[in-house]
């Protein structure tokens, strides 16, 4: 896991003040895909971020305990901007996405601005949340699938407390069962809205939560080969610089090779 802090930037190296510092708290193989939802925004944000390892399976150290005083849910990631503590990923993105806007407006129209450049193009990267309406409430709705109706069901504490009512490897044929239908599920509703990405041939919020689940059911033994409209856009997804960023082995808690 990880605690990041960050600074909106102009660029990939340049830090500013303008918003000021956030923290992300974000753990380990399988939990830091989670964080890459975030990780992946905010590389395609060109917001800097540093990490701080966290084991989400032993909070009795600092970083641990930090995450216990931030969010009594016991999760990741918990974004912290200033005195704001947020929580829940889809939650984060959209917060990125409107709060690098706003100050990509403000800083358009007044020169004394604490930016060591002058020059704003695509400052705040993709719109993750798209400008139409409809194109936006089907990458909202794709998110939530993910979020919401595949992750919540294979998390760790769900598929601890089915091995403790019903055995070794009952938690597996639990987690098989609901992401291999959640992902069967997600193919049927990516295949409507795909072009290169989850909609359109724009990324957006969806598209960050992708590869993630993916990989989650490759994990649980589901036949991924199943759903080639999702992995034509994982692949998609995964030649982008700020998604490669944004990978677990890139991170510094990453296990050494």
């Amino acid at each position: 896991m990880a605690l990041l802090n960050l600074s909106i930037s102009d660029g990939w190296s340049t830090k500013v003040d303008a918003i000021g510092e956030i923290h992300e708290l974000g753990v380990m193989e399988s939990s830091m895909r989670k964080l890459v939802l975030i990780s992946c925004s905010l590389n395609f944000k060109h917001i800097e971020y540093d990490t701080q390892p966290v084991n989400l399976l032993n909070l009795t150290d600092e970083n641990g305990r930090k995450l216990l005083a931030l969010n009594p849910a016991k999760r990741v990631p918990v974004l912290i901007h200033g005195e704001r503590v947020l929580t829940e990923s889809l939650a984060i993105i959209e917060y990125l996405e409107e709060a690098v806007k706003r100050v990509h407006r403000k800083c358009t129209v007044r020169a004394h601005c604490n930016f060591k450049h002058s020059s704003f193009q695509n400052f705040d990267g993709p719109k993750l949340l798209p400008a139409d309406s409809y194109a936006r409430a089907q990458s909202r709705a794709i998110a939530l699938h993910i979020a919401c109706g595949i992750q919540p069901v294979q998390n760790i504490r769900v598929t601890r407390k089915v091995k403790e009512l019903y055995g070794q490897g009952s938690e597996k044929a639990w987690a098989k069962y609901w992401v291999h239908l959640g992902l069967k599920e997600l193919e049927g509703m990516v295949s409507k809205t795909a072009g290169d990405y989850c909609v359109g041939n724009s990324v957006s919020i969806a598209d960050t939560c992708v590869p993630s689940i993916v990989f989650k059911g490759q994990a649980w033994g589901v036949d991924v080969t199943e759903f080639p409209t999702l992995l034509r856009v994982e692949k998609n997804i995964e030649q982008l610089e700020p998604f490669i960023a944004a990978l677990p082995s890139e991170q510094p808690d990453a296990p050494k090779q």
